[in-house]
This record gives structure tokens, sequence and C-alpha cells, in this order.
């Protein structure tokens, strides 16, 4: 409808603005109580009608209340379409998940029979099993014994033979260690027979050397005392009370050429100068005549001298 047909109309009916006010009110509470969001189109319907109320022009009410009825059918019915599909999936989300449900209660079921079904199963197999196995230990028990009562014969035999072998071994060994200490108790006994005469020899020949020995020394001594006297004296400082009485005995120490290494006094005099004169003197007289026979140094190394001037 244009505007052109519209403005006749109005100037017949001679609708005043307060009257197009409350219509306008009145379908707003309406659309405001049946729908809480309104069409895009509905709202630009509004815009425009509120814009031709400000200008004051005026407007069908009539047609306009047909269309927003119908456009409100259409979002109703839209709705109520939108509301059906949405039951509609929720009733087949329900049937879906009862059938759901119940295949699995139905698998839940058939496993827990098929678990039982395999206990029972296992058992009878472990039962079974443990027969058997009873039985087998049962044969293999009874072999174990047999075999243990021939080993039990075997051994004995074997012990026995061995007892006599060790026995027959042990005889054969005792007499052999008789033998043995006999034959090593006649050796040991020409051994110590051997060493006992060797020694005996030794000795003898030592003995017979000592006294040999002993003889020349005493020769060589009572030869050499007079020339060992003679050269102290040479060396001798006579004490203050002079030679009469100063006689001590001197412990010389000699190297074998008759360096004198020491001089103690073992007997004193009773004098210490005279003591001490006849020490100094030996000391001086180093070295003093002794034998230059190895053999005889033994007898020359310490001399206790009486020193007699």
């Amino acid at each position: 409808m244009t505007s052109g047909s519209t403005r006749p109309r109005t100037r017949r009916r001679s609708v005043s603005p307060l009257a197009i006010g409350l219509a306008v009110v009145l379908h707003g509470v309406l659309f405001g109580i049946m729908f809480i969001k309104i069409d895009s189109h509905v709202q630009q319907v509004a815009a425009v009608k509120a814009l031709q109320i400000k200008a004051d022009k005026p407007l069908d009410i009539i047609e306009a209340t047909a269309i927003d009825n119908k456009v409100l059918e259409e979002k109703k019915e839209k709705k109520q379409e939108i509301e059906r599909e949405k039951q509609r999936k929720v009733v087949a989300e329900k049937k879906r998940q009862a059938e759901k449900e119940r295949k699995r209660k139905a698998d839940a079921k058939r496993k827990k029979e098929e678990q039982v079904k395999k206990k029972k199963a296992d058992e009878n197999r472990k039962k079974a099993l443990a027969l058997k196995k009873a039985e087998q230990k049962k044969k293999d028990d009874a072999k174990k014994k047999i075999a243990a009562e021939e080993k039990k014969k075997a051994d004995k035999e074997k012990a026995r033979v061995a007892a006599e072998a060790k026995k027959k071994k042990e005889a054969e060994r005792k007499k052999k260690l008789a033998e043995e200490k006999k034959r090593k108790a006649a050796a040991d006994k020409k051994r110590k027979a051997d060493a006992e005469r060797k020694r005996k020899e030794k000795a003898m020949k030592a003995q017979m050397a000592k006294k040999a020995r002993e003889a020349r020394a005493s020769q060589a001594l009572s030869k050499y005392v007079p020339r060992i006297q003679r050269k102290v004296e040479d060396n001798w400082g006579l004490p203050p009370k002079g030679a009469a009485g100063c006689n001590p005995t001197v412990r010389v120490n000699l190297a074998p050429d008759g360096k004198v290494l020491s001089a103690k006094i073992v007997k004193s005099s009773g004098d210490p100068y005279c003591d001490s004169s006849v020490k100094k003197a030996f000391l001086k007289a180093s070295p003093i005549p002794i034998p230059l026979d190895p053999d005889l140094y033994s007898e020359f190394k310490v001399i206790d001298f009486p020193f007699r001037p």
C-alpha cells in the first residue's frame, strides 16, 4: 500500500495522534508479553512507525496489526517447530541412551557369565592338573624310593670296599713307617756316633793345639817379659818415693804389632803416684815387644803384666 492511498482514508476517518500513540503502546505491550526477543524486521517496522509518529504522519493501524500478527504467527510456528525438533532430539537421545544402557547391561551380563564360565573352567583345569601332578608325584616318589634304596646298597658296598682298601693301605703305611723309622733311627744313631767321634777328635786336637800354643806362649812370655820390663822402665818416670815398693799389676791391651791400645791398673801398689807413673810408662813404651806369630797373638792380646822394677 502506497502513501498516496493512505492520506485520503486518514482524512475521512480523522484519526487523532493520541489514538495512534495509544495503538502503538498497546502493540508494544502485546509484543512484550508474547515474545522476549523481536525479529529485526519487526524492529524496523516499529522504528518506521516511531519515525512516522514523530513526523506527525498517520499510519494504517489495521494493516500494521495484520502484518505484525502474521509475523508473530510465523515466529511462533517457527519456535514451536524448533521446540518440537528439540523434543524429538531429546526423545531420540533418551532412546539412544536407553538402548546404550541396555546394551551395556547385556554386555556386562554376558561378560560376567563368561567370567564365571571361564573361572569354573580354570578351576576344573587346575583341579585336573593338581590331580595329575599328585599322581605323577606319587610315581616319582616311588621311583625315588627305589633309586634311594639301590643307591644305599651301592654306597654300602662301596663303603665296605673302600674301608677294606683303606685298612690295607693303612697297614702298608704303618709297615713302611715302622721300617722308615727303624732305618732313620739306625742312621741317626750312626750319625750321632760319627758326630761324637768327630767332636772328640776335634776336641782332642784343639786341646793338644791349645796345650802346644800355651806351651809356646809360656816360652815366648818368659822370653818377652824381661824385654817388656826393660822397655817400660826406659819410659818410666820414678815416683816421689822412688822405685821401692812400686810393683802394681797392669792389664795391657795390645795390637798384633805390639801397639798399646790401653793400660789399666788391676792390682794397685798402694801408691797412686806409683800406679799412675807405671800406667804412663806402658803407654809411652808403645809398641812393646811381643811375638809376631799370629797363632800366639791371642795369648798376648791382653796381658796382666806384673811390673817389678
